[in-house]
């Protein structure tokens, strides 16, 4: 769990945000209620409306209850990418239970997802600032297209160092900069701060989904909430099987693509795959990059003066460097 200490400046709006996540549902069809509940109850860190709240302290914003609306809109927002990613990769498993896809199917649960993506449209709309909507319009192409650009690799084991960060920055990092950006905006700062808190969102995020693919060789599954070398399982082209294709030796490689063209995987052959990223310190190397983008993330922070609010985003900073879930 992300500590108290991180939260402490903003953990009343967070409680706010918490009871509103389950009252804003609520429809004339009980079925996607239950499904969203279900999604919204299962564990989630609140990683990104927390940011929204923190970046809007940050910018002094004093304005009402916007900030409340808008990080319910980036849970939502996130919470539809988890139930779409888990229909996509026909995931049995999110956060340690059962899936949407695999309690309800996945016809039922794509609805679901596209209900929290009109439910966060109309919210949007209520709160009525252009700026917000467009930047909650653009991340959300964003994501859609790094999906989509995901999916079109899989199993592309010569994919380019760049070409996989730009799945992942769309992917990933798109929802978690426009958090960030948005708590600049709600609060009316000058175009300079919007950009510094944009570019830090940006970084956070594309470093915490290299944890991710590191996590996917070295963490617990009851902390991960998923199996182990789930990722690689899936065909989905990480980090440090990128990097095992441009440091390992020609038969670790040719290992690596025909484990990779197996339809099932084993635990034996799961076993195999982490001793040759474990043989070219892949998770090391991955790391390294977190660190790069990470203090990336830092520098756009030295644009603001200190206060609560800013030393909590320097500790959330860290704390996504050093997660094991």
């Amino acid at each position: 769990m992300i500590a108290e200490t991180i939260l402490s400046p903003v953990a009343p709006e967070l409680a706010l945000v918490e009871e509103r996540l389950l009252q804003d549902i609520s429809g004339d069809v009980e079925l996607i209620s239950e499904i969203i509940r279900y999604v919204l109850k299962s564990g989630g860190k609140r990683v990104r409306p927390a940011l929204l709240l923190l970046s809007a302290k940050l910018c002094g914003y004093g304005g009402g209850a916007r900030n409340i609306d808008l990080a319910v809109v980036a849970e939502y927002m996130h919470a539809a990418t988890l139930i779409h990613d888990d229909i996509i990769d026909r995931a049995d498993k999110r956060r340690g239970l059962p899936s949407a896809n695999s309690t309800w199917g996945s016809q039922i649960s794509v609805l679901a997802g596209d209900f929290l993506y009109a439910r966060s449209l109309q919210m949007l709309v209520i709160d009525g600032d252009l700026a917000v909507m467009r930047a909650f319009a653009d991340a959300t192409v964003r994501m859609i297209e790094g999906q989509v650009r995901e999916a079109q690799m899989a199993g592309n084991l010569d994919l380019a160092y760049h070409e996989y960060l730009n799945i992942i920055t769309s992917k990933t990092a798109a929802l978690i900069s426009v958090a960030c950006r948005t708590g600049a905006l709600i609060a009316g700062r000058p175009a300079e701060e919007v950009a510094a808190l944009t570019e830090f969102g940006l970084n956070l995020g594309i470093g915490f989904q290299l944890v991710d693919d590191a996590l996917d060789f070295v963490a617990e599954e009851d902390r991960l909430g998923k199996p182990v070398g789930n990722d690689f399982k899936e065909g989905k082209v990480t980090f440090p099987v990128l990097h095992v294709m441009r440091a390992g030796s020609e038969a670790d490689q040719g290992r690596i693509r025909e484990l990779a063209a197996q339809t099932t995987l084993g635990e034996s052959d799961l076993a195999e795959v982490k001793a040759i990223v474990e043989r070219y310190g892949a998770v090391s190397a991955t790391m390294e990059l977190v660190r790069t983008y990470l203090k990336k993330a830092k520098t756009s922070l030295g644009f603001f003066p200190d206060s609560a609010a800013k030393r909590s985003l320097v500790l959330m900073v860290d704390f996504v460097g050093d997660r094991d879930w």
